[in-house]
């Protein structure tokens, strides 16, 4: 067991004193001046003897310099003074008060994105240059440093602006045409409201967070088309209008009929488009694009709709012809590949490959045309992602988590011998950023007992010193103890990971209400040795009021390997309940814990189990609160739900078994359910359907709806949402 006391003491005339975090304070200063030290835009100059970061000076931003290894402070540029630069070439612009983020262009100048143009500072002759320009309405935007063009997005089609022109235009591919040469200063807006250019597709799944790549050299640029005039509408309400309307949006439920995505190349030196000849079945999923070094290849994870196989494809980038499958991977359950490959440093004929295949995920080397040279590592743990190379390429650098998820650490593989090192060796969760040279690591990290320490050492292990060492930010309120643990799941075999928060002025002879804050689901993790072992600052504020807080991360939830994952294939809801209700069985041990006075909050999936908690066990809590709940999963999108669940078709026990409509006849306690009107990810329609099945069954239930707001409360609403479930607990639970 590890615990953490929050200790709290103001000496006020005399008395000592302790205040309780409001909901505002846990809401809006959570990152801020409630959040440990940081700091801001930290990295490596490129000549790899040097750190960066932004800190203050007179309450203004400054940019610093830290001398490696001897830790050596200088103040290099005022803000103002980079605005005033700023200002000598684009008077017109709007002011800037903080640093825009920014890179290293080289070690004399920085690089940096500001209203869509991109700006370079030459410390040199103190000077600023405007490297390229994007329209002002223009998103999405990809900068290549190599050839100093822009890419970007104005509705559903796709730019491109070099230093001699802002909105030069490349051409999207009309329907039917695979191959032309194309005017860089041609608008075509041939494909029409439903296809989209230049985005991200299939949902963001796969990892994909963006909708163009750059070729290595910046000749080429290979980019997503979507396709979705085959998919069903579903209007989301307008309120900004009178009277109110809608606003339709494309969404693939499961079962139904998905988008199409493809590829293409743009050449700007042969001034030619090409489509990428990714084949049938167009219901397919293109994920993970990469280039080869020589900008010849491009390379496609092909997954199938059922998501139990994936290829990896190797195509000419010149004439948009597939070439040939490097390899497959299959399994019974899903593939989900998320990081496309990566060649080695200085060695264009062989790249790295991430992939579960084995139960977790493993660096695999292979020959580039697709022969299995090794597996690189065969960790029993969850790698994370790569962090890149030495500068020989002769060591790649990774994060990895440690076997029971709790802890996540900087390793390093020798790609020649295989040789595993581990660069941290403090229990915690790490973040580490390595040198160019590979020498180097600025090592940030925090658990259970530190905000946060960012240390300066080098891969020999040697440490150079602290630069940061966060105090407490909560030192001021209430004492807090939080506890991690394990117990184990219903197969007596598993370790499941939780958090508890006791009461402030916790009395072992009380007995107290409990709230088990839950989420459940795939891609997540809510239990981690990191500061307040990853809790929120809502839940401190709750526990001041004298609420028990409990968290359990269950079978299906990240950072535990493959099996531990996909145990809830084709029954999302049936383990992780079991393994929420062995974390209830825990609590109801615990002599402080009132058993009468059990409630559940969750958003998201977390709503989900919420839901199912109170109506499939409807004797075990008293209370619960659902935001944004999944409540019938045919109603849900294509990507996630087939990946988990297969189709409507294939598994209707499994969506019947796990549809919430079913179990509202069973409620006994009180339930809330709160949702966004214009949720595009959990649309309204699960809990407009839900409150209809209530009604027609006699249940009464409660409901709250936050006009204009997608899937989650955000801004300044967020504080109105926790007071009203904060409010919802002390009114039925207490």
């Amino acid at each position: 067991m590890k615990k953490i006391f929050l200790f709290i003491a103001l000496l006020l005339n005399g008395f000592l004193f302790a205040q309780n975090l409001t909901i505002e304070d846990a809401i809006l200063k959570g990152r801020t001046t409630l959040a440990p030290q940081r700091l801001s835009q930290l990295m490596f100059k490129p000549d790899n003897k040097t750190i960066s970061y932004i800190g203050k000076l007179n309450g203004k931003e400054v940019l610093i310099y830290i001398n490696v290894p001897d830790l050596t402070k200088d103040t290099i540029l005022k803000v103002e003074d980079l605005y005033l630069s700023f200002y000598s070439v684009m008077p017109e612009e709007t002011k800037f008060e903080r640093f825009p983020f920014f890179t290293w262009f080289d070690n004399n100048s920085i690089i940096y994105t500001y209203n869509n143009s991109v700006y370079l500072y030459d410390f040199t002759n103190k000077k600023t240059t405007i490297k390229v320009r994007a329209s002002g309405n223009a998103e999405n935007i990809d900068y290549d440093k190599n050839s100093n063009r822009i890419a970007y997005t104005i509705g559903s089609q796709l730019f491109v602006s070099d230093n001699t022109s802002i909105n030069t235009l490349l051409d999207y591919a009309k329907k039917g045409k695979k191959d032309g040469v194309v005017q860089s200063d041609l608008i075509t807006n041939d494909n029409g409201a439903d296809f989209d250019n230049g985005k991200g597709v299939h949902r963001s799944e796969f990892g994909i967070t963006k909708g163009t790549f750059w070729s290595p050299k910046g000749n080429k640029l290979a980019y997503y088309m979507l396709n979705e005039t085959m998919v069903t509408s579903y209007g989301l309400m307008k309120f900004d209008t009178k009277p109110s309307g809608l606003e339709n949006i494309k969404y693939p439920m499961a079962g139904a009929k998905s988008h199409e995505a493809k590829v293409f190349v743009y050449d700007f030196i042969k001034k030619r488009n090409v489509e990428i000849e990714t084949g049938e079945p167009k219901e397919q999923y293109l994920t993970n694009i990469a280039w080869s070094i020589d900008e010849e290849f491009l390379y496609i994870a092909v997954v199938n709709r059922g998501q139990n196989e994936m290829k990896l494809n190797m195509y000419d980038a010149l004439s948009g012809k597939f070439i040939k499958t490097l390899f497959t991977e299959t399994n019974a359950k899903y593939v989900e590949p998320e990081k496309p490959i990566l060649f080695v440093k200085n060695n264009d004929k062989q790249f790295v490959w991430l992939s579960e295949r084995n139960g977790f995920n493993n660096f695999y080397l292979y020959e580039r045309g697709g022969k299995l040279l090794k597996q690189l590592t065969n960790l029993k743990q969850h790698i994370s992602e790569s962090v890149g190379f030495d500068a020989t390429g002769a060591n790649l650098f990774f994060n990895a988590f440690s076997a029971d998820g709790m802890n996540k650490y900087l390793y390093s593989v020798e790609i020649k011998s295989g040789k595993i090192t581990q660069h941290n060796k403090l229990e915690g969760i790490h973040a580490s950023i390595v040198s160019d040279d590979g020498f180097y690591i600025l090592d940030s990290y925090s658990n259970l007992n530190t905000p946060r320490q960012i240390i300066l050492n080098d891969v020999k292990g040697r440490i150079y010193g602290s630069l940061v060492n966060a105090v407490n930010p909560l030192v001021n309120f209430a004492t807090t103890e939080i506890t991690l643990g394990k117990i184990k799941s219903p197969d007596g075999v598993t370790d499941l990971n939780y958090r508890l928060i006791k009461p402030a002025n916790f009395d072992s002879t009380k007995k107290y209400p409990t709230i088990v804050y839950v989420y459940g689901g795939p891609h997540a993790q809510m239990v981690t040795n990191s500061w307040l072992g990853a809790a929120d600052l809502w839940m401190l504020s709750f526990a001041q009021q004298g609420y028990v807080i409990f968290t359990l991360d269950n079978r299906g939830s990240l950072n535990r390997g493959l099996n531990f994952e996909n145990i809830t294939h084709r029954q999302l809801g049936k383990y992780e309940m079991e393994d929420q209700l062995a974390g209830v069985k825990f609590l109801k041990q615990q002599n402080y814990v009132d058993s009468n006075k059990l409630g559940v909050y969750g958003w998201s999936f977390g709503g989900f189990m919420t839901t199912s908690l109170m109506t499939r066990t409807p004797d075990v809590f008293k209370v619960g609160v659902a935001g944004g709940p999944v409540i019938d999963w045919s109603l849900y999108e294509i990507m996630y739900t087939e990946r988990y669940m297969d189709t409507p078709q294939e598994n209707p026990d499994g969506y019947k078994e796990n549809n919430l409509i079913n179990y509202a006849k069973n409620l006994k306690g009180k339930l809330l359910l709160i949702h966004g009107t214009n949720d595009n990810v959990v649309l309204w329609n699960h809990t407009l359907n839900y409150i209809k099945q209530c009604v027609d069954d006699g249940i009464l239930i409660d409901y709250a709806v936050y006009p204009t707001h997608e899937h989650n409360v955000l801004g300044k609403d967020r504080v109105h949402l926790f007071k009203k479930i904060n409010q919802y607990f002390n009114d039925y639970l207490k």
